[in-house]
Parts: C-alpha cells; structure tokens; sequence
C-alpha cells in the first residue's frame, strides 16, 4: 500500500527533490562500462550511487519550476513522477544511497574493492570444494 504524503509532510524541506535528477542505470560489467561511468564522473554535476543493489547517476541542479522559496511554480499541472515522490525515496528523511561515487577516484576504488572481495569469495569456494 503507498503511503500518501501530505502538505505538512513538505514543511520545512528545501525543495530537495526538486534539486537533483536520479536515474537508474545499468550496473557496470565490462571494462568498457566502468570506464565510461569513470568518465561521467569528471563532470562536476554528476554523481553515482547505489540504492538497494540498483545503481542510478545523479545530475545535480535544481528543477526551472523550482521557486526561491522552495515552492513548485506548476505544482497544479505537475508531472506525475512529482505527484508520486513520497518516502522512502523522499531524500528529506533521510540519505537516499548505500553508497555514492562523487568523483573517480571514489568509483575505481571502490571497484577495485569489489574485484578483491570477488577474488576472495572465488577462492573460498574452490578451497571448500577442494577438501570435499
């Protein structure tokens, strides 16, 4: 069952779902991927996280309809990804990623971190099928 946000539910929020775009994208598995996704990351505006094992690339840069006091200037006719936005993606409770790459270097060092904890698990599986 949604939960349905209400007015108050926004009170006192910056409008911070109205300042980044998330979109989901394909984890990277190639060599290729990964060096293309640490491309993306030289932009200043862009970041990469992960949510729940799904990984999204975030642009930064807050919505044209986005007013000075935080209120949406079209928020009658708004799209419906803004009608529905409610928690738990809703970032004012809360961080919306289990991890974030803000830069490359971030990103390669958690992929090298990811290759070793691969390489790890690869070899307690032969070690156990070995003494089988």
């Amino acid at each position: 069952m949604a939960v349905k946000m209400t007015v108050a539910d926004c009170q006192g929020c910056p409008g911070k779902c109205c300042s980044d775009l998330e979109e989901q994208i394909i984890k990277p598995r190639t060599k290729e991927d990964i060096e293309n996704l640490k491309w993306q990351l030289h932009f200043e505006n862009t970041h990469v996280f992960i949510r729940n094992k799904r990984w999204y690339q975030l642009a930064l840069g807050k919505c044209i309809y986005l007013a000075d006091d935080y209120h949406c200037t079209i928020y009658e006719d708004r799209p419906e990804v803004c009608r529905s936005h409610m928690p738990p993606e809703c970032e004012h409770y809360g961080e919306i990623y289990d991890v974030i790459f803000r830069t490359p270097e971030d990103f390669m060092a958690y992929v090298v971190k990811e290759d070793r904890r691969k390489k790890k698990i690869a070899r307690a599986k032969k070690k156990k099928t070995a003494r089988k």
